[in-house]
């Protein structure tokens, strides 16, 4: 009897272990993330819309708004647009980096958007690819994947005359996708993060080899490119 409860300790012990080790993995490296301040950002045309724990950016177009990513608070990012006086339906395109939750959750608040996400992201959200050991990501109700409108690397897609360039940055998830906004507004979403302006490895990668390369790649395009706007550690 002694050793049955000996050995059932011994197993509640390495559970504990286990479920903490997996706490600490997941959730120190929030607390260490340091998004940008809510609002604009000087000399620009981009506000930053404050979310839980990460930030998403507005851009002002002909005729309607550009967001890149959609956020996961609804009701902290439905405030932001009542302050700010902007009709939730005038966000007209969103570019979504990738498709973790905190990137796509709000995109309910959006109903007259177009959707633009990597075509190499797609089989997280469709079922043919897994995040995690528990399944792929999926996109809140009522968002039709058929809708959304798939990216390639190198494109460039023209917005009344403001231009985003498409840059594909997989490790995070396989169809991470970077933005270059009118050749000089760089969001790059959870790519990399920053930190003493210096870039290195995302929290949650699911792809180490890619990600290493996808910081080789950017090494050189931040160069070129006027600020490095981020989702988690601010704006560079």
């Amino acid at each position: 009897m002694k050793k049955v409860i000996k050995r059932a300790l011994l197993i509640v012990a390495a559970i504990f272990i286990l479920l903490t080790g997996v706490g600490l993995y997941y959730y120190i490296p929030m607390f260490l993330m340091r998004p940008a301040e809510a609002g604009q950002i000087n000399n620009t045309n981009i506000s930053v819309v404050e979310d839980f724990g990460n930030s998403l950016f507005l851009i002002k177009a002909e005729n309607g708004y550009i967001l890149i990513d959609a956020g996961l608070d609804i009701k902290k990012i439905e405030k932001f647009f009542i302050k700010a006086n902007i009709n939730l339906n005038d966000v007209k395109w969103i570019f979504i980096t990738h498709s973790d939750g905190d990137h796509v959750s709000a995109l309910p608040l959006f109903p007259d958007a177009n959707i633009y996400m990597s075509k190499d992201e797609m089989p997280l959200i469709n079922g043919t690819a897994k995040r995690t050991i528990f399944g792929g990501n999926t996109m809140p109700r009522g968002i039709n994947i058929e809708k959304i409108i798939p990216l390639s690397d190198g494109q460039e897609v023209n917005i009344n005359g403001t231009r985003v360039r498409c840059i594909a940055s997989p490790g995070h998830t396989p169809g991470s996708m970077s933005y270059l906004v009118d050749g000089k507004y760089l969001f790059t979403g959870d790519a990399f993060k920053v930190k003493n302006g210096k870039i290195s490895m995302h929290p949650y990668t699911m792809d180490v080899k890619l990600a290493k390369k996808t910081i080789e790649l950017f090494r050189g395009i931040i160069d070129y490119s006027q600020l490095v706007i981020t989702s988690h550690y601010g704006i560079h």
